[in-house]
């Protein structure tokens, strides 16, 4: 017997072994495992040869079999022939015609492509010309923006068209996807009405079916050209920024040349100047844009209606003060033309003094500032006031709601108020009401005793005040003292930490509403700017409100509160006193005592709503209370306040975050004269 054993290497079998009988032409064929493939006969022919012979005689019979079958009475119609735009029947044929952008060569090219086709039609025997689609300046990787192609094709799906024609496959599309969605939406809307499209650069026509792989072909080339024109633009644009090329454009206010300079024009922009001041004097957007649409000034583009977002943008543009940011945003998706900020995903450039400015650096960071405000300002930009001599000296009129303010700001400006001598004084003077100072006087009656905090008698009727990081608070016995008036006035003085609210008339741009028309009290004023800095000037843990006792000063006429900020009730939030119950720290104490600076190591990262109230750590070791004697140097400046201190309105003065600009005065009188040159 012969046996044969294979393996499968490669999808093949190989003769791994083979033994022989001598007596015998049986034949095993096994596996390498021992397992029988093909088990052998006792005959004299092999398996392999036997099961050959089948296989032939089969094939033999299949070729009896179709030599032998006759067609009979069957009558074979011919398919008809290919499809192609010679055919002799009557068409309504439509022209498509696009290109990318809207310069003078393109505008030439898609006048020429017109031309063309007319006369093509024209010349074609059995072609009536139905319409011709044009889109100029509009891209071919999306359909968004193709007002014409979408015409075109709900005039094919009512059919109207027969035929259309295009150049080629990238003007009809560079988007391989919308390229075929198109075509086969064509040939398939209307079954009985299929319509063609015949790229006449690539010889391709719709309806024939050899076309469709070429089709695919040749809107993948045109897809992958698009997608190499996009890196091709990004590289470019990288070279140019890098090389101080930065692109141009036209815009309100300006020419650019070909050089890449820009040039103001002058009747242009008296409107941006006037949307600036405008805005920085109280207007707000859409008021402004109500003015310039009433007085028929132009936009860049010819038109005289004019809406609070074209404002913005005016007001929120660098190249309007003289710098330049070249690719703020990109494009992210070259298909569907999808940008983004860019935030450093590709190169960018930011030169300060690019050019010459409509407007100062100083006037336009003022009106982003007012931009930035939460709820409209509606005095504008308010004036930085100190107060220069008096009881009051050194005291800053604030309008607490604006952002253009900080802890530097404050000192900076109070600080002008005084002489080097003076100043000096004063922090001793603080230093002394602190308990953190020496005092020269050796010896005076009551010095060792000691007053109990203020605030620890706080009740309903007294005037109180509560600031927390969003902003200001008072309670209603704030305006039954102010005799209920309608505006109030913010008085701050960094140096003596104290606030003081008095009565407005409401004129004054740095006025707070403080009762509205219908009589409600306002007991809330935002904020946040004006909080961060106070917080910032006494160290003040976030997470923590404030409250403070307001003690009132009549002098004849007039009223003031005034609240010292170094003697706080500190509210906590219920997470806080929770986490102080689980750490067994509460204690047996009725009154609690919490640190509350943040140069304290305790955490008080806590929420502000359930609010219990505390005080400050260091009060239990300092017998919870003041010395009498710097109680007294303490109040002494306030007790000579008079009556012409409290009505003394201050000097403007420059804001250290914003530089020079015009006065409130002056702004207005400029808004006068631009208005009467428009």
């Amino acid at each position: 017997m012969k046996t044969i054993m294979v393996t499968e290497t490669m999808g093949k079998q190989e003769r791994f072994e083979e033994n022989k009988h001598p007596d015998s032409q049986i034949c095993d064929v096994i596996d390498i495992n021992g397992t029988v493939i093909v088990e052998g006969e006792d005959s004299g022919e092999s398996g392999w040869e036997k099961r050959h012979g089948e296989i032939e005689k089969q094939r033999e019979a299949i070729r009896q079999r179709v030599r032998n079958t006759k067609i009979g009475n069957a009558v074979i119609r011919p398919a008809k022939p290919k499809p192609t735009i010679s055919d002799t029947g009557e068409k309504q044929v439509a022209v498509y015609a696009r290109v990318s952008t809207k310069s003078t060569d393109q505008t030439s090219s898609i006048e020429n492509q017109t031309l063309y086709y007319q006369k093509k039609v024209q010349d074609t025997p059995n072609w009536n010309l139905h319409e011709i689609y044009s889109d100029e300046g509009k891209s071919g990787t999306s359909m968004q923006h193709r007002e014409a192609f979408k015409r075109m094709i709900e005039d094919a799906a009512s059919k109207q068209i027969d035929l259309i024609l295009c150049a080629s496959v990238s003007r009809f599309a560079r988007n391989m996807s919308d390229c075929l969605t198109q075509v086969r939406q064509l040939k398939s809307m209307n079954p009985s009405h299929p319509v063609g499209v015949y790229f006449e650069t690539e010889n391709i026509y719709t309806l024939d079916p050899d076309s469709n792989q070429s089709l695919a072909i040749h809107a993948m080339l045109a897809d992958w050209e698009s997608a190499n024109k996009s890196r091709r633009m990004i590289l470019s644009y990288d070279q140019r920024i890098c090389t101080g090329q930065y692109p141009i454009v036209d815009l309100l206010g300006y020419r650019h040349t070909k050089e890449g300079e820009l040039i103001i024009q002058p009747e242009e922009a008296i409107t941006v100047r006037f949307i600036f001041l405008a805005f920085i004097g109280g207007y707000d957007c859409n008021e402004i844009a109500a003015i310039l649409t009433e007085h028929e000034r132009p936009t860049l583009k010819g038109r005289t209606d004019w809406n609070a977002g074209m404002v913005r943008n005016i007001i929120s543009n660098e190249r309007r003060w003289g710098d330049l940011e070249a690719r703020k945003t990109i494009v992210i998706d070259y298909v569907e033309h999808k940008s983004k900020k860019n935030e450093e995903d590709r190169i960018s450039a930011y030169e300060v003094g690019h050019h010459q400015g409509i407007v100062s650096p100083e006037i336009a960071k003022a009106a982003n500032m007012v931009a930035s405000t939460r709820g409209k300002m509606e005095t504008g930009i308010p004036d930085l006031k100190v107060i220069p001599k008096g009881s009051l000296k050194g005291f800053i009129s604030v309008y607490p709601s604006w952002k253009g303010v900080s802890h530097k700001a404050f000192m900076d400006i109070c600080q002008q108020a005084y002489d080097f001598e003076e100043l000096k004084s004063l922090e001793q003077e603080v230093k002394l009401w602190m308990g953190e100072g020496q005092s020269k006087v050796l010896f005076m009656q009551l010095s060792g005793y000691y007053v109990p905090h203020g605030i620890y008698f706080l009740n309903r009727s007294m005037p109180s005040l509560t600031i927390g990081e969003r902003g200001l608070k008072f309670n209603k016995a704030c305006h039954w003292k102010l005799d209920d008036c309608r505006h109030i006035e913010v008085l701050y003085h960094p140096i003596i930490q104290t606030i003081i609210i008095r009565k407005s008339d409401g004129e004054d741009c740095n006025s707070v509403e403080w009762k509205h028309a219908d009589g409600k009290y306002v007991t809330q004023v935002p904020a946040t700017a004006f909080s961060e800095a106070i917080y910032e000037n006494l160290h003040w843990k976030k997470g923590l409100s404030f409250r403070f006792r307001g003690i009132t000063k009549e002098r004849g006429t007039v009223k003031m509160i005034y609240f010292s900020l170094d003697e706080p009730q500190i509210l906590v939030g219920k997470s806080y006193r929770e986490k102080e119950i689980a750490d067994g720290s509460e204690g047996e104490d009725t009154v609690r005592f919490i640190p509350y600076r943040e140069t304290d190591e305790a955490d008080t990262d806590c929420q502000l709503n359930e609010a219990d109230c505390a005080y400050p750590a260091e009060w239990k070791k300092n017998r919870m209370g003041v010395n009498y004697f710097s109680r007294k140097k303490r109040d002494k400046m306030m007790d000579m306040v008079t009556e012409r201190d409290i009505l003394s309105r201050g000097m403007v003065v420059e804001n250290p975050m914003i530089g020079k600009i015009p006065g409130r005065d002056e702004i207005l009188k400029e808004l006068d004269e631009l208005l009467m040159s428009m």
